[in-house]
């Protein structure tokens, strides 16, 4: 949307006055008055591809004023050249990135001997999102962006809405967790009906989808495991997410080992020291994973996230054995926390784990980069120690740093867009390292991920399923009459579930390479999961979902039933007609991206049913959506 509007000041800048004795302080040279020249206030609030009027007073108290000149010393060209005038004026260009664009101007006022003033007018113009860019901001850093959430982003810079979510009071998982009618114990199902109306409700969305990210990478699951039958201590890890989503990642990497959760699921919980007389040895698990998919990988990276090669032309492995039994012994002597002892455990899934000394090894540790931990230390000096040791490596920033581009924004980014993330990651700009808030507002800022200058044929990622149905229930308000949300089947439906993957190595894998994508050298990590009964489950939850379960489709609703409700979809229908829908929907389900193609896709089938069959014409309108290519690609 082209914003235009002219800028004048009321008030102006003093820049000469006369005293209160009624003496004239205007400063001369050689007995000649200099010329008063004043300068009209300009707005705070200045959006770039606008055009402003620039204005300046000048007068001369023994002469006359022969010329004002204005001349740009910043910024865009705007001044082709000086310019002699009272006002000038400025037609900002539109967005050419996202950062703010610092704009300066020198007015110099001349009197008839020759005596000059020059004062300097600046400004910062910053980027105002119309609709389209609003809507992809939003598809890209919320779980499924309503329509209200992206007209009120309209207007405001990209960073204005990321530092404004940022901001926003964490919505913990944790207080949506109820007990089912009559039940004395939390069971798995309250943990995924807490997960639905946390998500759905939430207003920090960008948190939400950041920790949701995060889920996929530092994975637990109850899914063929213990852990279903510790909901409490699964929403706690989920929060534990939430919490560290913009802090710092060496700090989240401390809260996910020390989680009774992860030390259940990759089993450093109870890890006791080496004892060969009773043939138990240090579990290794916690200590492969925590490498391998939690800071650095497998392969040496250079900051872009390419892989460093030897002299022979091979990758370079980041660890070995030895590694492996050192980071294990670290992760000796932890249990749950208020245990009476190491043997007889407290089972508190909520509380950060506990160590006990005695069950600690307390051998030399290798570590990575020829790090050694000397034989004697403790269990907690070890683990800082350790912590410190990973979070430092070189590779954390370009290994961690992908995976979250991929998450959110694209699954191929370039190794430039990589880098320049990983730089970030190393130094927020205050010498922080890890800064996951300074890293995402990177995430999302970069011209790559805007589509500034971009000349990639290859952008975006494929929707993940779950995704693409909390869009729909947001905006369709779903719910049931009971106020629960029970989604039993969910990896039947959609091949994924909130902390439900079958392996530590989550739903996808991030280099997952589809055959048709290997001459591009491409990957689509979210279609490992597209097999024929996922498509097909999900394409059936769709229609499930937006025909079947139309509220507006029923006389009388199960109680227990989920249902959407898409009343004002069909007054809009109803009352504007057809185009006017399908505007609404390009913008909040395709952020503009929908092809003449499409539209005319969707006119037909909705031509296919009578006029008054509102509900019928919105609900497969709706079902065509989902199913539709550009609406599962997030562009």
């Amino acid at each position: 949307m082209h914003y235009k509007f002219v800028l004048m000041a009321s008030s102006v800048l003093l820049l000469s006055a006369c005293g209160g004795s009624g003496t004239d302080d205007t400063p001369t040279i050689n007995g000649n008055k200099i010329p008063i020249l004043s300068i009209a206030n300009i707005e705070n609030d200045i959006t770039k591809n606008q055009t402003i009027q620039l204005a300046a007073t000048a007068s001369d108290k023994d002469g006359t004023i022969t010329s004002v000149i204005w001349e740009q010393t910043a910024g865009l060209k705007v001044l082709d050249e000086p310019i002699s005038a009272n006002t000038v004026t400025i037609n900002l260009p539109p967005a050419l990135s996202y950062a703010p664009r610092e704009y300066a101007f020198n007015v110099t006022a001349t009197d008839n001997e020759g005596a000059t003033n020059v004062k300097t007018v600046s400004f910062v113009a910053r980027n105002s999102m119309d609709e389209f860019t609003a809507a992809r901001l939003l598809h890209q850093g919320s779980m499924g962006p309503k329509l209200s959430e992206i007209r009120k982003a309209q207007g405001l810079s990209e960073q204005q809405w990321l530092e404004s979510q940022i901001a926003l009071p964490i919505e913990y998982h944790r207080g949506y967790l109820v007990k089912s009618q009559g039940e004395d114990e939390f069971r798995y199902i309250n943990r995924i009906d807490g997960w639905w109306k946390a998500t759905l409700r939430s207003d920090d969305q960008l948190r939400q989808r950041v920790a949701f990210a995060l889920s996929e990478i530092l994975v637990v699951s109850d899914a063929n495991s213990g852990l279903s039958s510790q909901p409490e201590g699964m929403v706690n890890y989920y929060d534990l997410l939430l919490k560290n989503a913009f802090g710092n990642y060496r700090e989240l990497l401390e809260d996910v080992t020390l989680s009774p959760i992860m030390g259940t699921y990759l089993s450093h919980l109870g890890n006791e020291k080496a004892d060969d007389a009773l043939n138990i040895r240090p579990d290794e698990n916690y200590a492969r994973e925590v490498m391998q998919l939690f800071t650095i990988g497998l392969e040496e990276l250079n900051q872009d996230g390419t892989a460093k090669l030897d002299a022979q032309g091979n990758t370079i492995a980041t660890y070995g054995q030895s590694q492996i039994e050192g980071f294990a012994r670290v992760f000796t002597g932890w249990t749950f926390a208020g245990s009476e002892t190491f043997k007889r455990k407290s089972r508190d899934y909520i509380k950060p784990m506990e160590a006990f000394s005695e069950y600690h090894s307390s051998k030399q540790k290798t570590l990575l980069n020829d790090e050694v931990i000397p034989e004697g230390y403790g269990p907690e000096e070890s683990l800082q120690i350790a912590l410190d040791n990973l979070f430092n490596h070189a590779n954390v920033a370009p290994f961690i740093t992908k995976q979250l581009i991929q998450r959110l924004i694209t699954s191929n980014p370039t190794p430039q867009y990589i880098e320049r993330v990983a730089n970030v990651f190393n130094d927020n700009g205050n010498g922080v390292r890890g800064d996951l808030a300074a890293v995402i507002k990177a995430i999302y800022l970069d011209d790559e991920a805007r589509h500034f200058g971009s000349v990639l044929s290859y952008q975006g990622k494929l929707k993940e399923p779950l995704l693409k149905t909390v869009q729909f229930w947001r905006n369709l308000d779903a719910k049931s009459l009971e106020g629960y949300y029970r989604t039993w089947n969910m990896f039947d439906n959609y091949g994924q579930g909130p902390m439900r993957s079958s392996s530590v190595f989550n739903f996808f894998r991030p280099d997952y390479q589809p055959a048709q994508l290997r001459d591009d050298e491409l990957v689509a990590p979210e279609l490992q999961i597209a097999g024929d009964a996922t498509l097909i489950g999900t394409m059936n939850e769709h229609f499930a979902d937006l025909v079947w379960s139309a509220a507006e489709g029923h006389n009388d609703l199960n109680s227990s039933g989920l249902y959407v409700y898409i009343k004002n979809d069909m007054n809009t229908l109803k009352k504007e007609g057809i185009n006017t829908l399908l505007d609404e929907y390009n913008v909040l389900y395709f952020a503009g991206s929908m092809s003449t193609d499409t539209r005319q896709a969707l006119l037909d089938l909705d031509a296919y049913f009578d006029d008054d069959q509102y509900r019928e014409r919105v609900s497969y309108l709706l079902y065509m959506i989902a199913i539709s290519p550009e609406f599962n690609l997030q562009y």
